[in-house]
């Protein structure tokens, strides 16, 4: 094995800098820098497995909640929620799913997820969770990240047992 010292490589003006073939490992004995990207600092996650259902036309907690202090104020969270069967009970009902910070939406331009039973269909539309958002509060305060939910009409379920549905909160570096 051959060994180069120097205190720079630089690629030709105009031009990209190699390091290997495709299928090469390249490995150091310090600390790789200064390749951009992000790493994950933390990941937190809440989770139900009990029936919560509600006859609220306007915006009511799920039970699932997750408190992250960030690391920076650069940091950016990754939310998702996931898993669950979201239940409506009738024809023409929705069920309406979004993310809360601090007791308010994250963005007024929720919800982040609308599911509709069109049709009478029997059993009744039955659909597991999936939302998914990038946050970047832009503080190093505790911030609570809250599911909420409400319907259109009648009873509809966020979640019907035996399922479990979750919130991961993922902190990201800049």
């Amino acid at each position: 094995m051959s060994e180069v010292k120097t205190n720079k490589i630089s690629p030709s003006a105009g031009t990209t800098l190699t390091l290997g073939d495709a299928g090469d490992t390249i490995t150091t004995a310090g600390t790789a820098s200064g390749f951009g990207g992000g790493k994950v600092l933390q990941v937190l996650q809440d989770e139900v497995s009990s029936s919560i259902n509600t006859t609220s036309t306007t915006y009511v907690a799920s039970g699932l909640s997750v408190t992250i202090t960030p690391t920076s104020t650069s940091s950016r969270f990754i939310l998702q929620c996931t898993g669950g069967t979201v239940w409506t009970t009738g024809v023409g009902q929705d069920v309406r799913t979004t993310f809360y910070v601090g007791g308010a939406e994250v963005t007024p331009n929720g919800p982040y997820a609308v599911y509709k039973q069109c049709n009478s269909v029997s059993p009744p539309m039955q659909s597991s969770h999936s939302m998914l958002m990038i946050h970047s509060p832009a503080s190093v305060s505790a911030q609570t990240y809250t599911v909420y939910y409400k319907n259109s009409s009648g009873t509809v379920y966020f979640n019907a047992t035996p399922s479990r549905v979750q919130l991961t909160v993922t902190e990201l570096s800049s």
